[in-house]
């Protein structure tokens, strides 16, 4: 593959990436390296820097600390704020977040001043946006943005905004992701649901491309399911019928549905038992409503785990429960099981129903226990499908597909920055040395 080598008058191409998913710690917790290296488009940016700007804000990271850098990569910086600089600010927490915020603008500004950036990325369209903005607009560099969620069907279902400690208006959220979009020089969605979103609030249609989740997943996602080494004994879980979900136990997933749906499920298929991946908010509601209709047994909260152990969870299970799914709906179809999941969201783009999984309506918890039930009692047409949804997601998310739709979004839309005059055989990938650790 050639990839091209992006030039700025003599000076190299640089990318910061604003970002709230993971700290530094989690990343490499969970071997999530390569979703964040990938942001270099495979050598298309010399050097990208990729920042979280207030770690601790969940509360499952330190909420305490100075302003750090560290290398992932050669050319590739992680750059972590947290909400407050130290325990002075305990009692001031907002004087001690707007120090934080300051000093992280003030790195970033001298970077861009520099004349080692040229594009800022931001993960949302609110208070990364608008830090993206004020960071785009006073270096004169690009600010682009990747859309993550179809943000308005979100509120809907939740009542939550995006940011309900800082941004407690959906009014206001609204006017700040308008402004945000409208300004944006380039949109990336990983599906249509969420172009559609940005489109339909100020985004400008010749400047979205679409970028799937593909070029995010760790290479364990592709391995043929079979190679997989289990991980039922280790969890637990022995040889019963097994329902998984890789999520957020979080309102906008429709976590706490899952408990309902396992105990209609287990009205025909009394043996079955659910594992879910993942944290959140919603952890100890589940886990009291579990213990209330007696699933103790048969109810398993896994926590967070690494990408290796949850590619070789989806290739133990016999059925995959998708609520809402984003990026996992995609390592779910990379394992070969079959999947239900709600129509919602995305959804409908990956699965066509009774071909590729089946799909039933949004929040139809009797629709969604008895389409497992069907799947784990008649397995044969369940294995068809989930041997075509993994063709699917194997031709249309592989890693060089994806790498190469955003290769294109780069220099489409963003010609006055990427010059495809000077190319290059391809470098090595500066991730195969951490992805496989």
């Amino acid at each position: 593959m050639l990839a091209s080598r992006a030039k700025v008058g003599s000076k190299s191409l640089g990318l910061i990436v604003l970002d709230t998913s993971y700290s530094l710690a989690q990343v490499q917790e969970r071997e999530l390296q390569w979703a964040i290296t990938a942001r270099g488009c495979d050598g298309l940016f010399d050097h990208v820097w990729s920042v979280h700007p207030f770690v601790g804000a969940d509360g499952s990271t330190p909420l305490f600390g100075p302003l750090r850098t560290q290398e992932l990569v050669d050319g590739h910086t992680f750059v972590e704020a947290h909400l407050l600089t130290d325990h002075r600010w305990n009692h001031w927490p907002m004087t001690g977040f707007a120090l934080s915020q300051r000093a992280l603008l003030g790195y970033l500004r001298t970077l861009i001043r520099s004349g080692q950036v040229s594009v800022v990325r931001v993960g949302d369209p609110y208070f990364l946006g608008l830090l993206g903005y004020l960071l785009a607009r006073s270096g004169g560099v690009a600010l682009t943005l990747r859309v993550a969620s179809d943000y308005d069907a979100a509120y809907e279902k939740t009542g939550l905004t995006a940011y309900p400690r800082l941004l407690r208006s959906r009014r206001l959220e609204k006017r700040i992701e308008r402004f945000i979009l409208r300004r944006a020089q380039l949109v990336m969605a990983p599906n249509l649901a969420y172009q559609s979103f940005a489109v339909a609030n100020g985004a400008r249609p010749e400047c979205c491309a679409i970028v799937p989740f593909g070029g995010l997943l760790h290479p364990a996602h592709f391995d043929e399911p079979s190679d997989r080494p289990s991980v039922r004994a280790e969890a637990g879980l022995g040889q019963r019928p097994l329902v998984v979900s890789v999520m957020r136990l979080e309102p906008v997933k429709q976590a706490a549905d899952l408990v309902d749906v396992l105990d209609l499920v287990r009205r025909d298929c009394p043996d079955v038992a659910c594992a879910v991946v993942g944290e959140g908010s919603l952890r100890e509601e589940i886990l009291t409503r579990a213990d209330l209709l007696n699933l103790d047994d048969s109810f398993f909260l896994l926590g967070n785990q690494s990408q290796r152990w949850i590619a070789s969870l989806l290739a133990d299970a016999d059925v995959v429960v998708a609520p809402m799914m984003g990026r996992a709906l995609v390592e779910a179809a990379l394992s070969g099981t079959p999947i239900v999941a709600y129509d919602t969201d995305w959804h409908g783009e990956l699965i066509d129903d009774g071909e590729t999984g089946i799909l039933v309506p949004d929040g139809d918890l009797a629709a969604m226990a008895s389409a497992v039930c069907e799947l784990l009692t008649q397995r044969e047409p369940g294995n068809t499908m989930g041997e075509l949804a993994r063709l699917r997601a194997m031709d249309s998310m592989s890693r060089d597909t994806v790498m190469e739709a955003e290769r294109e979004a780069w220099v489409r839309l963003l010609p006055h920055l990427v010059c495809q005059g000077s190319t290059h055989s391809h470098r090595p990938d500066k991730t195969e040395s951490i992805g496989t650790r």
